[in-house]
């Protein structure tokens, strides 16, 4: 039998996510040659990609890498992060084989090269989606607060004052820099206008382009999360003093004006929306996860825009608290279908807003996971008890489904704040433990030094120290790979108080390969990223030792095609 390897890459602006697959048992394999082909002005660029989990024998350290052909890599996908916006790349994989001699191994079945991948934002068919790199739990973060003595707190008070610009920049990702183009005067133009509904402000350095952008922007303000008062009475402040006009969307108690939505118009006629999960907060840009979506499209854009009249007109000035009127909650009832794009790059784009009067917005939504006929991928925060996470768990128990997600929380952190190695909460496919199992995961940090892994930031200091959402996106992917995906995002927490309580957005994108593979890429490299960690949290719990260096035998590998086998064959 001639062993072969397939091979997949997936990207979006910022990441390019690789999956491989052996046909079968490789005798001696030591892990997987990871190699980077990449378009530079002076040619093609070939190099290997660089692992930071190494053999113990190598006594390795937090940060430090070697190329996969020494360390290889003993899984079967990897996100690659070194790439960038712009960037031209391909990748081939190869079985590195120990046949008794040791290092250096030899080359053994390879996969053919995948095909060229460019990094961009840019979807097509009026589609671009960004996310951000707020990722706290975690080593980078870790080597940072170490490098310049910070406490969690004090970090968080650092970005908000602009101390480390480069450092922010590189949390902001490309979602910050695009949003921060949005509001250039220089992008906007003479005859550009903005129309935004926002649920938080607190950044320094947002509210300084608003301004700068005066009467061409306009905006509908609610009071955050203060149900008693104005969370935003600072911001709403400093902006009116500038001459930045505001309508104040007071709910308090109602429920919250839970938008981020902002409509750009061209001499008066809207040509586009940006949307998606970010708060325009430090927190928002910097420590959260969350990405926004950009949709060119007239149609698309009369939509929000409309939107935004009605949420001004239930906030008069005299009506303290705001609320939702039947007219509005009338018009929510109603959603909208129109085709983005032409020819092979049209697509369509269903809008809900919220509140609405039954839940039919959720109902869709279920109906959605009920239909799925592949996979369920998806980034939530607090979606609660009757959340959609429970119905994509429950689509799990089908052997041919693939299910996967991260929820920031899926319940009281009341019952865990005394035991950080406890503070874990996780659904697997048959409710027991099995760590190459996961299907819905809760993010964690390290609490400890453990193996070449320094203590990170643990859930419990996030949450006292830094705010409440590790994982702020509401994004939902169904059939990622298939000829018709569906992509979800929006404000919409995938809850029934978001449709119930809430003033709200979502767009279910239908039929759009690329924008689906961008949003993949994305959920998988924060899935991946915090499944160790939970499985390190549960194997403390139990008393045991975790995985934390490369095994140095072959074992792994009959171990892994058996209890990865759905995940590599659904990637590869």
């Amino acid at each position: 039998m001639v062993l072969t390897v397939r091979i997949a890459v997936y990207t979006n602006g910022d990441d390019a996510f690789v999956a491989w697959a052996p046909s079968a048992f490789i005798a001696g394999c030591r892990g997987f040659l990871l190699e980077r082909g990449r378009k530079t002005p002076a040619g093609v660029v070939v190099a290997p990609v660089e692992n930071r989990l190494g053999f113990k024998k190598d006594k390795p350290k937090s940060g430090d890498h070697r190329p996969s052909d020494e360390w290889p890599f003993q899984r079967f996908n990897w996100t690659d992060h070194v790439v960038d916006v712009g960037n031209e790349v391909r990748y081939r994989v190869t079985a590195m084989v120990d046949a008794g001699a040791g290092r250096p191994y030899q080359h053994g079945p390879a996969s053919r090269w995948t095909r060229w991948a460019t990094l961009s934002p840019v979807t097509g068919g009026g589609f671009s989606c960004y996310f951000n790199r707020g990722i706290v739990l975690s080593q980078f973060v870790a080597r940072y607060l170490r490098d310049h003595h910070l406490t969690p707190a004090a970090f968080k008070a650092q970005l908000k004052t602009g101390v480390d610009p480069a450092f922010r920049a590189f949390l902001e990702g490309d979602l910050g820099a695009r949003l921060r183009q949005l509001l250039s005067p220089t992008s906007a133009g003479s005859l550009t206008t903005l129309h935004a509904a926002l649920y938080e402000l607190d950044d320094a350095q947002l509210e300084a382009a608003m301004i700068a952008l005066k009467p061409p922007i306009n905006l509908v303000l609610s009071n955050g999360s203060d149900k008693a008062g104005d969370g935003n009475a600072a911001s709403r402040a400093r902006l009116n003093a500038a001459g930045v006009a505001t309508t104040d969307r007071l709910l308090k108690s109602k429920g919250l004006g839970h938008n981020k939505f902002v409509v750009v118009a061209k001499a008066g006629v809207p040509v586009a929306v940006w949307t998606g999960s970010t708060n325009w907060t430090t927190t928002g840009l910097c420590t959260q996860m969350n990405n926004a979506l950009l949709i060119e499209d007239k149609a698309v854009a009369a939509l929000y825009r409309a939107q935004w009249d009605r949420l001004q007109a239930a906030s008069p000035p005299a009506l303290v608290p705001a609320g939702f009127p039947p007219a509005l909650v009338a018009a929510n009832d109603v959603s909208h279908s129109v085709t983005v794009g032409t020819g092979a790059a049209a697509s369509k784009a269903t809008v809900w807003f919220t509140r609405t009067s039954d839940q039919r917005d959720m109902n869709e939504l279920r109906g959605l996971i009920a239909a799925a006929q592949q996979s369920i991928l998806f980034l939530m925060f607090q979606p609660g008890k009757q959340g959609l996470h429970t119905l994509a768990g429950q689509r799990a128990n089908d052997p041919n489904m693939y299910v996967r997600g991260l929820v920031s929380t899926l319940g009281s952190d009341a019952a865990s704040s005394e035991l950080n190695v406890l503070d874990v909460r996780l659904v697997s496919s048959d409710r027991k433990f099995k760590p190459d199992h996961y299907t819905v995961v809760q993010p964690q940090g390290l609490g400890a030094d453990l193996g070449p892994w320094i203590a990170e930031v643990t859930r419990r200091n996030f949450l006292s120290q830094i705010g409440h959402a590790i994982v702020h996106s509401k994004v939902l992917v169904i059939d990622a790979l298939s000829a018709n995906p569906v992509v979800v995002t929006g404000s919409h927490n995938f809850s029934a108080p978001a449709s119930e309580n809430n003033d709200e957005n979502l767009v279910i994108v239908r039929g759009h390969k690329a924008l689906a593979a961008a949003y993949a890429t994305h959920i998988m490299s924060v899935y991946q990223h915090y499944r160790y960690r939970s499985y390190v949290r549960e194997m403390l719990a139990q008393g045991k030792t975790p995985w934390a260096y490369l095994d140095d035998d072959d074992a792994w590998l009959k171990k892994e095609l058996v209890s990865k086998a759905q995940e590599i064959d659904h990637w590869a």
